[in-house]
């Protein structure tokens, strides 16, 4: 009787708050990564297009590439939370490795876009 109640109500909570709780916010993270992730794509396609039009060098490749973590952790996120139905990554190592990629990716993500401003600003 008990399994039941876990399988129907998870940590005890009723269908309604555990939807508004974790389905909800879990899905709104993984539509919100995406989205980085493409306006990265997008300042790509814009260093690219400057790049043919301009003839300078932008590292389009290198914004292209780097924002890839992003969506490597929005993949992670779907798996476990999204279709896995939990609240939270678990602690097992797959948090560490999710927001790994996250951070490295933002961080290659703003050098890249330096670089691309600094091409712009004529430096």
């Amino acid at each position: 009787m008990l399994q039941i109640m876990l399988i129907m109500a998870p940590f005890g909570m009723d269908p309604d708050t555990y939807h508004s709780l974790a389905v909800v916010p879990n899905f709104l993270l993984i539509l919100g990564a995406v989205l980085l992730w493409l306006a990265f794509i997008f300042l790509g396609i814009i260093a690219r297009r400057y790049e043919i039009v301009l003839g300078e060098h932008t590292d389009w490749q290198f914004m292209i590439i780097a924002p890839t973590g992003i969506l490597i952790f929005a993949i992670i996120q779907l798996f476990y939370c999204g279709i896995g139905g939990r609240i939270m990554l678990p602690k097992a190592g797959v948090n560490y490795l999710a927001y790994g990629f996250f951070f490295i990716s933002g961080v290659l993500s703003l050098v890249a876009n330096l670089r691309f401003y600094a091409v712009t600003r004529g430096k």
